[in-house]
């Protein structure tokens, strides 16, 4: 721990502000800064993770899959060195008492599946990488991974009370049963379907951004535009004009994912390149 010397308040070593008088701690405080040197480990560890290259233009878009994602997370993992202790204690929590590994993104689409959130977080941690090195690189690298990894956190619930639930899967069975269809007829039906799930009715309600910040913040001190970003990248319209440009960074990373990446008939259209990494 350690304290501000604007205010006295005591808040983690991992923090680069103050919570309550916004005093931004540098390299002299004995803190962290944007602009403290990376150790040659660490920035090895960032290129692997982002894919970047100085002899490289714009890094293309990685295809997320269930075969590829565990590395790539975990290379995204690594890649958080700063705030690493606040970060791996919110990931232990994530991995070992909540559905992240194998929760679906959503309850009908293409991530309608086992890891399909974990294959949308990664995926949108690679599109924001991607946008931010163009357009924004003064976004710190830390802070996009951060925020684009638990943008949808929310939608593993809360501990012992997933957000989706898987519905039963001889329901297939029962009603091709009760429609007299043959036996080789309903063993088709049942194997060739995929999961199906449901929200799960006994969790309090809220929206998944509003969730997702309530999961982040018991874990990490955040940034004001970390919080806005995490709770918003969904919702944007909700902020009446009034837009982080972190914000705006991620919900435009999010809506390429979803629209167009996760589209295959849209990116062969398009002529989008997506690699699969070697």
């Amino acid at each position: 721990m350690k304290k501000c010397p604007d205010c006295g308040m005591v808040i983690a070593n991992q923090a680069i502000r103050c919570p309550k008088c916004k005093y931004t701690f540098t390299a002299d405080d004995g803190g962290d800064s944007n602009e403290a040197a990376v150790t040659p480990q660490a920035a090895a560890v960032s290129a692997a993770a982002t894919g970047k290259n100085d002899n490289a233009g714009i890094m293309p878009m990685i295809n997320v899959n269930k075969d590829n994602v565990d590395v790539l997370y975990g290379q995204l993992k690594a890649a958080v060195v700063r705030r690493k202790t606040e970060f791996d204690h919110f990931i232990d929590f994530l991995e070992n008492r909540t559905s992240w590994l194998t929760a679906p993104a959503d309850v009908k689409g293409p991530l309608a599946c086992e890891k399909g959130l974990l294959i949308r977080s990664v995926s949108v941690a690679k599109q924001l990488l991607r946008i931010k090195d163009t357009i924004m690189p003064q976004c710190d690298e830390e802070t996009a991974i951060i925020i684009a990894l638990f943008h949808e956190v929310g939608k593993v619930g809360v501990e012992g009370k997933p957000l989706f639930i898987q519905e039963e899967t001889n329901t297939a069975a029962s009603s091709s049963s009760a429609l007299g269809l043959s036996f080789s007829s309903r063993l088709s039906t049942t194997t060739s379907s995929a999961p199906a799930y449901t929200v799960n009715k006994k969790l309090v309600h809220m929206s998944v951004g509003v969730r997702s910040l309530f999961l982040v913040s018991q874990y990490m001190l955040l940034t004001d535009d970390e919080a806005q970003a995490i709770s918003y990248a969904s919702d944007t319209q909700l902020l009446d004009g009034c837009v982080s440009p972190y914000t705006l960074l991620l919900a435009t990373a999010l809506q390429m994912q979803k629209e167009i990446y996760e589209n295959p008939d849209v990116v062969s259209s398009y002529s989008f390149t997506v690699i699969d990494p070697k």
